[in-house]
């Protein structure tokens, strides 16, 4: 793990643990820019991808609120940026600032809801639904655009994309050729372009979407 001071702007190379499962009061991580992978280690020593944290979005929020220790380790996919603030910022802030308190229950609340409804997509969805879900959805809602196409980008490995959905290779493979013998998705350079987002999300949730069931009806 790379040792750093609290309250440090830290910018990492690829490939480097910089918070490991088990830690206590870690504080909150903010990417400013990069991708993290969250991971666990299984009994047989191999990686579970937990997650990925992409700019603009935080990691170790869970042990702020209450004693407990870190679920996972985060490791950085690529180069990246990383603002750590210690508890004790995090705490002096909330005491100093009241709508900063709110904001961060607000940010934690969202982060509950976004578990629950991965935990309900990973329970309930085969390999095609659960990578339409993640990608595009993520468990909230697709995204509107004028023409109705989005442009996907993939910044991490297929093979940790397929640990992150709870899925094998071959069945994410099998996903995406599914897809795109559909026509509902089209290989573009390292993503995807889709070329009418409604029918994808109709395609893996005929009834609609669980969490935002207006989401997916064209305007």
């Amino acid at each position: 793990m790379l040792e750093h001071n609290a309250g440090a702007q830290l910018a990492l190379p690829a490939n480097e643990i910089f918070v490991t499962e088990g830690q206590l009061d870690p504080g909150l991580f903010l990417v400013v820019h990069g991708v993290v992978e969250l991971f666990t280690v299984d009994r047989r020593g191999q990686d579970k991808v937990i997650d990925f944290v992409q700019a603009g979005n935080t990691l170790a929020e869970e042990t702020l609120l209450i004693a407990r220790p870190l679920p996972y380790s985060a490791r950085t996919l690529t180069e990246a940026a990383i603002l750590h603030l210690p508890n004790e910022q995090i705490e002096a802030w909330q005491e100093q600032h009241p709508q900063f308190a709110r904001m961060l229950l607000s940010h934690i609340a969202q982060r509950v809801n976004y578990l629950s409804n991965d935990m309900l997509t990973l329970r309930t969805k085969k390999a095609a639904a659960r990578l339409v879900c993640y990608l595009l959805c993520h468990f909230n809602k697709a995204p509107r655009t004028p023409d109705g196409s989005y442009r996907l980008d993939l910044p991490f490995p297929r093979n940790k994309l397929a640990s992150r959905l709870g899925i094998t290779n071959s069945h994410l493979s099998r996903a995406f050729r599914e897809l795109q013998e559909a026509g509902l998705i089209v290989p573009q350079g390292r993503g995807y372009f889709i070329p009418n987002v409604p029918a994808l999300s109709r395609h893996v949730c005929p009834a609609g979407c669980d969490f935002e069931p207006s989401s997916t009806e064209e305007e």
